[in-house]
């Protein structure tokens, strides 16, 4: 079921403008379905401009039931960027129910497997607005591995693990190449001590001996003692 509404110049940059833009296709709507549940699905291109409004489920006055390729046919035709989620609560109360949060939980892995992801999911009613992007509850919903398919989470277990075998691996030639440049060092200032301690020996000038091994001349008295 299409909504028609002139909304093929509109941009979305807030919540708001959803909210606003919702309550005049609301109140296209007969009375009667006013008072029911609707869930709308808004397909955005890269520049956040509605490529398609579309009434996915209107169902009773509590519930409505939503199925994800509902939700992915038209925005995928469109070649969508990414999809808003909207739904209103005729009861008045903004609150996400548990249904809401799940079903939102479900979209959104589905939506990423077809790389259109969920940008936002508004939930609208005759005075207010409630937007789970600004509330934070959809970076929640996205990091959730409820409806994460198998596949994914052993690619993503399989990710992490290599990923923490090279930060290993780097670690350890970071310590290996500091181990080495302190023994080089230690070997380096033992060479110099016993070239000092030769040339001390034959009565070479401490001046001239102090200039060619780098070292003071306090260093210097301390060996000839």
């Amino acid at each position: 079921m299409e909504v028609k509404l002139k909304i093929e110049k509109l941009t979305i940059h807030h919540a708001l403008d959803i909210y606003e833009l919702m309550q005049l296709v609301l109140q296209r709507e007969q009375k009667v379905a006013q008072g029911k549940e609707h869930f709308w699905v808004l397909a955005l291109n890269n520049a956040n401009k509605i490529l398609n409004l579309e009434l996915v489920s209107l169902g009773s006055v509590s519930s409505t039931i939503v199925r994800p390729m509902e939700v992915l046919s038209i925005p995928l035709q469109k070649q969508a960027v990414g999809v808003i989620l909207v739904h209103n609560h005729p009861s008045g109360k903004l609150t996400p129910s548990e249904e809401d949060k799940d079903l939102t939980d479900r979209l959104i892995q589905a939506c990423r497997i077809m790389n259109t992801p969920v940008l936002d999911h508004v939930i609208i009613t005759a005075h207010s607005y409630l937007s789970f992007k600004e509330t934070g509850l959809l970076e929640r919903l996205e990091a959730s591995l409820k409806y994460v398919p198998p596949y994914e989470l052993e690619r993503q277990f399989h990710e992490e693990a290599q990923a923490a075998i090279r930060e290993v691996e780097k670690e350890s030639k970071r310590k290996i190449k500091e181990s080495l440049k302190q023994g080089e060092e230690k070997g380096l200032k033992k060479g110099r001590l016993e070239i000092a301690k030769q040339m001390l020996s034959k009565g070479l000038d401490m001046h001239l001996i102090s200039e060619m091994t780098g070292l003071s001349r306090a260093k210097l008295e301390q060996l000839q003692r």
